[in-house]
Parts: C-alpha cells; sequence; structure tokens
C-alpha cells in the first residue's frame, strides 16, 4: 500500500487534497476519522501513517478494515460452496445489512468478491498446473462446470482453455 500524509488537518486542505486526486483519475473510497481511501487501478491508497501486512495477496483483497473479516472469510472458503447468508453469519451481520456495506465501502457485491477471488486462483492453477479445467473448476469450489466457464469467459473473454493456451505461448 503507499501512504499519503496529510499533515494539514483543515477540511479545505482535505477537500483540495480529494478534488485533486479524483482529477488525476483517483476514486475515493472512503473517508474515515482521519483517514481518506483512494483506488486507482484497483490498487488502494491511504491517507495514513500506518502500514498493514498481510500474507494474502493484497491486489486481490482491498484494505477495508471495517470488511477484514468478510474478506478473510471469503479466503478461507472459496474452494467451497458459500453463500452470502454464511458470510453474513460468519461476520455476525444480517445478508442485508452486509450487501449493502460492501457494495458501499468496496463498490462491490459480496458474490463478485466470491467469483473474483475462485477465478483468481483458477488462473493461478492454468498457468501453474496441468491439471484439467474440470478439476480446477471444482477445486476453486464451482460445482457447476457451465458456470465456471460462463463466469471465466465474463473475465477474459476467452473459454479457460484457450485462455492457458494462450498465456503459455
Amino acid at each position: 500500500m503507499i501512504n499519503i500524509v496529510v499533515s494539514d488537518e483543515e477540511p479545505k486542505t482535505k477537500k483540495l487534497l480529494i478534488q485533486c486526486l479524483e482529477t488525476a483519475g483517483f476514486e475515493l473510497i472512503s473517508i474515515e476519522n482521519s483517514q481518506i481511501r483512494f483506488r486507482l487501478a484497483g490498487r488502494e491508497f491511504s491517507t495514513t501513517s500506518e502500514s498493514q501486512t498481510s500474507s494474502k495477496p493484497q491486489a486481490q483483497f482491498p484494505c477495508i478494515p471495517r470488511l477484514r473479516q468478510v474478506f478473510e472469510f471469503i479466503e478461507l472458503n472459496y474452494h467451497q460452496s458459500i453463500t452470502l447468508k454464511e458470510v453474513a453469519e460468519a461476520v455476525g451481520y444480517s445478508s442485508a445489512y452486509l450487501t449493502n456495506l460492501v457494495r458501499r465501502l468496496s463498490g462491490k457485491t459480496v458474490n463478485n468478491w466470491i467469483v473474483e477471488r475462485r477465478i483468481a486462483e483458477a488462473k493461478r492453477l492454468l498457468l501453474e498446473t496441468n491439471y484439467s479445467i474440470e478439476r480446477i473448476a471444482l477445486d476453486v469450489g464451482y460445482q457447476n462446470i457451465n458456470h465456471f466457464y460462463y463466469q471465466f469467459r465474463n473475465y477474459y473473454q476467452n473459454t479457460p482453455g484457450a485462455w492457458r493456451e494462450t498465456q503459455r505461448c
């Protein structure tokens, strides 16, 4: 994570900083206490000097403290059949509240995050192993192979097998 430290706590300064960064193509993610978070091309930036370390891939899940438990649950369980209701129960929220919270803070739904994690792992397995497409789909949590093909094609505009061949050449 890249940190932007603001030493001037004036509201005018923060407003100017936000306007400048939005003009430069950054997306405002959240404002909490003295933290202002921005995103650019899937990366997240913060105005605090705190840095967080994680063993999980930084590009996979954004660093949003209020959603840490949600992302940890997804990381631990994406390879199984999990539902919004199960995620909500695991973190102590109702499904409706969790849906709104995740969408508001990250711009995506819980299901989007589950699918993205599964697709990321499928992509890794396609590149690093010779497993069959069916085995990979099952390993990353899909019970329906056709659904895996459909979602993979949505992300990469190609079937998993064709994508694998293109990437390996």
